[in-house]
């Protein structure tokens, strides 16, 4: 009778889920606060998919590996992401850049799109989220935070984003769509737009972006959104200037920035400055501390999550000053509830992607004791 009773209890909660989670036969997708509070710490595939440059259609076959690796990494494979998972990380962040390989319609190469798809599905095998991009079309490239691009090359990313989201958008919530990286203005600037036209076209690419991917319908009508202030900047004129797009769907947008605060410290090659190996003064601490502090006003301002998509430090033979600066940074990071994603390649490799292994196991450790889920 009691056992009878367990099976009628358990059958009844588990309609009352299938009800809760789906409205109207649609699957109901977690909130962008819900995907934030479940991401612990994210990790970045970088200068991979996002590799581009003239010289590889011209001196390779142009295949999707040759893209791939023409930056000096490996091919993705599963158990390269399986290690990532290992580690702790259960985010990752797949950078991509689509302008080689897609024609003046939008449409994007066959071949190369099924690679973007593996790729995800290696991570999302791993039950980890992911978000893809449009990488280095923005961030210095065709698209650009002016008025002038924005009249002339709407049209063209509105169809790429389209076409991205129209491959993907029976794939459940684990799948994160970002709009654009580190997109600047006409002159290239870095700390912020050159003017409030080349900011207004800042926000008109995002709003674009949330509008195109919403009218493909699908999952994608409610999917999780990630949108940056301009150049992806932690400074004031680019919060001060970000309009968070209007959106169909009410709570699923998220803003990212990125930070690798100090560059000198965390960059081996900085052109404004002498780079250094050293960190760790009390102002040093505080500055990271008061970014933290800032990037948690803005996400109550906009009443959506913020995150750190990249961040890093460069190996310098300084390992113990490297683990205090991590330590700090991800500590900082918890205490205003921001998560982050480690830029993963070259001197901030985090993993010998040959080998599926861990290179600093001791600063993956003090990322997750820091982000507390060791």
């Amino acid at each position: 009778m009691k056992k009878a009773m367990v099976v009628v209890i358990a059958v009844t909660v588990c309609a009352m889920v299938g009800v809760l989670y789906y409205i109207g036969g649609r699957q109901r997708f977690e909130s962008a606060q819900d995907a934030a509070d479940s991401i612990t710490a994210g990790w970045n595939l970088g200068n991979t998919l996002e590799s581009n440059g003239e010289w590889i259609g011209l001196y390779t076959d142009g295949t999707p590996e040759d893209y791939e690796t023409a930056w000096g990494n490996a091919v993705t494979t599963p158990e390269l992401i399986a290690a990532v998972r290992a580690a702790g990380f259960n985010a990752v962040r797949v950078p991509v850049t689509w302008h080689e390989h897609m024609d003046e319609q939008g449409n994007i190469d066959a071949e190369w799109l099924d690679r973007v798809q593996q790729v995800v599905d290696h991570v999302i095998a791993q039950d980890m989220y992911c978000v893809i991009n449009v990488h280095h079309d923005a961030g210095g490239g065709w698209i650009r935070a002016t008025p002038e691009s924005y009249g002339q090359d709407s049209a063209l990313v509105e169809a790429l984003w389209r076409n991205i989201a129209e491959h993907f958008k029976d794939y459940g919530e684990k799948l994160i769509f970002e709009g654009f990286n580190e997109m600047l203005d006409k002159d290239g600037h870095w700390g912020g737009a050159g003017s409030p036209e080349e900011y207004k076209a800042h926000n008109d690419y995002n709003q674009l972006f949330v509008d195109t991917v919403r009218a493909t319908g699908g999952n994608n009508a409610r999917r999780n959104l990630m949108v940056q202030v301009y150049s992806g900047v932690c400074g004031e004129g680019a919060f001060e200037n970000f309009v968070l797009p209007n959106d169909s769907a009410e709570g699923h947008l998220m803003i990212q920035v990125h930070c690798y605060d100090p560059q000198p410290f965390t960059w081996t090659s900085v052109d404004y400055t002498e780079p250094t190996d050293e960190w760790g003064s009390d102002d040093e601490r505080a500055h990271i501390a008061q970014v933290f502090e800032r990037l948690s006003e803005l996400s109550e301002e906009h009443g959506v999550p913020v995150l750190v998509g990249e961040c890093g430090a460069d190996h310098k033979d300084n390992e113990e000053t490297r683990k205090a600066y991590v330590e700090h940074f991800f500590g900082c990071a918890k205490e205003n509830g921001i998560k982050c994603f480690w830029w993963d390649t070259g001197a901030m490799a985090l993993f010998d992607r040959e080998a599926c292994a861990e290179k600093y196991p001791e600063i993956i450790d003090i990322i997750m004791k820091s982000c507390g889920s060791l």
